[in-house]
């Protein structure tokens, strides 16, 4: 991972209405994908609670622990990394005033590959397109994998109806995101991520579209067959 690009956004990244309120709106509908997904690959183990205790997951590019802390409150362990040290000591004090055990740690994946670290479950949300080289991070998550394991990806979509949406809309004309937040030439297609993960042994698992459906404070998130903008993806080895 490169150096995080929301280190000053740390004060205001729990507010529902602040910079970040898109990734909080998605949160539920990442959620449901992520236990549904985990259900299937981990059946003999019947519930999402026996598969939080037996398996070691990592949240890979965790920020302030939006999605950290929805695991952690469903039994999850997990080990949470980000580049960002403003928002890890955010997510860390807020895991101690919510009596949460989460293991935030500052860091890069390469560091845990080199240290032979290996997860159950790695899942890395809306990270893979602000990274140098997409192909080297998705190495280094192969590497960090436990044998039957369970990779989990949402990022957007590279074309021009993303540029549009993410980027002229979004940035630029409604002001949802931080301006600067994305570069279109990092965004990824799925088959670039899928046939890069089957050169390496890994298989598409599922793959689903992720559509932002306005409300009155904020946005629902519904899942699509299309992906044409933002997308989530289960791969397995």
């Amino acid at each position: 991972m490169q150096q995080s690009n929301f280190d000053d956004l740390s004060q205001d990244w729990w507010k529902n209405d602040g910079p970040m309120k898109l990734l909080h709106s998605m949160n539920k509908t990442r959620m449901l994908f992520i236990q549904e997904r985990l259900l299937n690959r981990y059946k003999p183990l019947k519930n999402i609670q026996n598969i939080f205790l037996k398996k070691k997951l990592l949240d890979l590019g965790c920020g302030g622990g939006i999605l950290s802390e929805s695991l952690a409150k469903k039994g999850a362990k997990v080990t949470a990394l980000d580049t960002s040290r403003s928002l890890i000591k955010l997510a860390q004090k807020r895991a101690l005033e919510k009596k949460l055990t989460i293991n935030y740690q500052v860091g890069e994946i390469s560091s845990l590959k080199n240290k032979k670290n290996k997860f159950d479950i790695i899942i890395s949300l809306e990270v893979i397109e602000h990274v140098a080289n997409y192909k080297i991070f998705l190495e280094d998550i192969f590497s960090c994998l436990s044998k039957n394991g369970i990779i989990i990806i949402s990022t957007i979509n590279r074309n021009f109806f993303s540029y549009i949406s993410t980027i002229l809309v979004a940035e630029k004309i409604l002001n949802l995101v931080p301006p600067g937040t994305h570069d279109w030439n990092k965004y990824i297609k799925p088959n670039e991520i899928i046939e890069y993960a089957e050169k390496h042994n890994y298989l598409l698992d599922k793959k689903s579209g992720l559509l932002p459906i306005p409300s009155v404070k904020n946005f629902n998130w519904i899942r699509t067959s299309s992906t044409c903008t933002n997308y989530i993806l289960s791969l397995i080895n």
